[in-house]
């Protein structure tokens, strides 16, 4: 989990992610984003679910759908948060706090992952 540094929902708990360039895949976005939020590559990725996201940022509403993939990290003791980010949390599903989960689509992904997954 991250910890957002910036808005919108500064303080909350998120997954590293982004939105995809018009000329990207999902899967591209996704290890480029996950490479410029905590600075490490990914492999493995599976296609996992998605979910409606409302996403206001300056006053306007985007309505978007994001999608959630599992993945493997590749060197994990070479993450470090960028500047939007404020601290990085390994934290097991079943512990996360979904009060404190910054967007609803990340909050529905981690129930139906909790409810899938063994822990």
């Amino acid at each position: 989990m991250t910890r957002r540094r910036v808005p919108p929902r500064r303080g909350y708990h998120d997954l590293p992610g982004g939105f995809a360039e018009w000329d990207e895949s999902l899967e591209t976005a996704l290890k480029r984003e996950i490479k410029e939020e905590i600075n490490i590559d990914i492999a493995g990725l599976r296609y996992f679910a998605s979910f409606p996201n409302p996403y206001l940022y300056k006053k306007v509403t985007y309505f978007t759908t994001d999608t959630f993939f599992t993945c493997k990290p590749i060197h994990p003791e070479l993450m470090r948060p960028n500047r939007e980010i404020s601290e990085i949390a390994i934290i097991k599903p079943d512990e996360i706090d979904l009060k404190r989960i910054a967007f609803e689509s990340t909050r529905l992904a981690l129930q139906k992952y909790r409810e899938i997954i063994p822990q």
